[in-house]
């Protein structure tokens, strides 16, 4: 959906991805959708939406280096969802989901079964979105998410 008329400045982009899901709204920080500075190597304008998620979806492509968390340094970001697809474009395209979480994050559902793979994304979607959700979750029960917000209910 379109984000509303953008500032002059464009700092948050002009349009995002939004679905709903069992009753929650979900807004996609896309980083190729978010302003793009070609003169600026910190492009902080995208940093600042992605950085301070609490659960990324990242998508990788056959061939793809092994994602690592500790290529992003966020305080926010706790839980990721690692999407690879196998065999694109043809009739076996399937995907495989990795999740990546600090062990302080106490583990979530919908269960993931060892080498479960999603053929032609049937059922990967509302999958992504229960664990997206189950995992913002449980991340902010745990670890610093969950004592922040314990410290913000005593205050």
């Amino acid at each position: 959906r379109p984000c509303p008329p953008p500032s002059s400045a464009d700092s948050t982009g002009t349009h995002s991805l939004y679905t709903t899901y069992h009753g929650y709204e979900v807004m996609f920080h896309v980083s190729t959708m978010l302003p793009f500075t070609p003169r600026n190597p910190q492009q902080l304008l995208r940093k600042r939406h992605i950085g301070n998620d609490i659960v990324t979806i990242v998508f990788q492509e056959p061939g793809a280096r092994p994602f690592s968390p500790r290529a992003l340094r966020s305080h926010f970001q706790h839980v990721f969802l690692v999407v690879r697809v196998h065999e694109p474009g043809t009739p076996r395209t399937a995907y495989s989901v990795a999740v990546v979480r600090p062990e302080e994050t106490p583990p979530f559902g919908p269960a993931l079964a060892a080498g479960q793979r999603f053929l032609g994304g049937a059922g990967l979607r509302p999958f992504l979105l229960a664990k997206a959700i189950n995992g913002e979750n449980a991340a902010a029960r745990g670890g610093r998410l969950g004592a922040m917000a314990a410290r913000t209910r005593r205050q």
